[in-house]
């Protein structure tokens, strides 16, 4: 009799265990359910935000000029260039061109950041279709040299993305992805990729078929050389973060640079992060809608590739 007391406790015991382990099973499967219909709609609105802001800069500009532009030898391009007017304070206060230079082959100045949100991985439509509407392509630094500072994720044939984890990052290493220093301002290339790129039945030979650039408000230099600073003191040393959201400490992805670079000269010391509260809105994860729709940065230029015309706005010289 006693047995059979005990053994009916046990399998009540058993049961009841059971049942709590698939309530909190329940729970922990509608939290994340939650969480990815929350991040999905975050998304959505941030997409929909910047299309609307890309918009917002085409309609204030005035058609300037249509131009055959030999990019290089033999190579041309067609441009149609568009003036955007300069209107509110923090364009009006900035009088520096958004051409690097007076020829007008290339865009941007010292500290400018280039963005894409469009994913290198075009041949892969599910991971491209979640990298560029969740996370964005790339996004780069501008030198006043006409370069980039950029982290970069592309391991050559003898590494493995676990190489890159598994390594701390604050140890001597010989990997190839880490935080790099382009060879040249390369956004507005027509020659940028071969035919042999697995993205050129895609993206062509241009870099991508649409980017943006932004300026930081009210920015100093001094500011943009500690900025441009922070990220040569990384070069070809910070690995780059495949795991985006973690090991933050000595690794990076490229919005994350770029966010952090800035960081460096616009907040305290004491209250930087490695979840940069600079450019970085929400200060989680920085994406690049995080970097376009930042209330501390404002839209510069807006370049797409239509039927292999550059179609280029961008805010207009300042007279005088």
């Amino acid at each position: 009799m006693v047995q059979m007391i005990l053994h009916a406790k046990l399998t009540k015991n058993k049961k009841s265990k059971k049942k709590r382990w698939i309530r909190i099973l329940k729970t922990m499967l509608i939290l994340i359910l939650m969480g990815m219909i929350y991040s999905l709609g975050i998304a959505v609105a941030e997409n929909i935000q910047v299309n609307q802001m890309i918009a917002d800069f085409k309609e204030r500009s005035t058609f300037e000029e249509e131009v055959i532009f030999e990019y290089s030898t033999n190579r041309f391009q067609t441009r149609r260039y568009y003036k955007v007017s300069r209107e509110t304070s923090y364009e009006l206060a900035d009088t520096r061109s958004v051409f690097y230079d007076e020829t007008r082959k290339f865009l941007g100045q010292s500290g400018d950041i280039f963005v894409s949100q469009d994913s290198p991985f075009p041949d892969s439509p599910l991971a491209h279709l979640f990298i560029s509407y969740y996370f964005g392509g790339h996004a780069a630094l501008k030198t006043d040299d006409n370069r980039f500072i950029e982290a970069v994720g592309f391991p050559q044939d003898d590494e493995t993305i676990f190489d890159f984890i598994f390594q701390p990052g604050n140890e001597p290493h010989n990997f190839s992805a880490t935080v790099s220093k382009s060879s040249s301002n390369y956004w507005l290339n027509p020659n940028y990729r071969t035919e042999s790129d697995s993205s050129y039945p895609y993206y062509g030979t241009k870099y991508r078929n649409d980017f943006v650039g932004l300026r930081v408000k009210g920015i100093t230099e001094d500011q943009i050389d500690g900025a441009i600073a922070y990220g040569e003191d990384k070069l070809d040393q910070s690995l780059y973060n495949f795991l985006f959201f973690l090991d933050m400490s000595y690794k990076f992805y490229c919005t994350d640079l770029v966010s952090r670079a800035y960081q460096s000269v616009m907040v305290d010391e004491q209250d930087q992060r490695n979840y940069s509260r600079a450019l970085n809105d929400d200060r989680f994860i920085t994406s690049v809608n995080d970097l376009i729709l930042s209330d501390e940065t404002y839209m510069t230029f807006y370049v797409e590739v239509i039927d292999d015309i550059w179609h280029i706005y961008y805010l207009e010289d300042l007279e005088g």
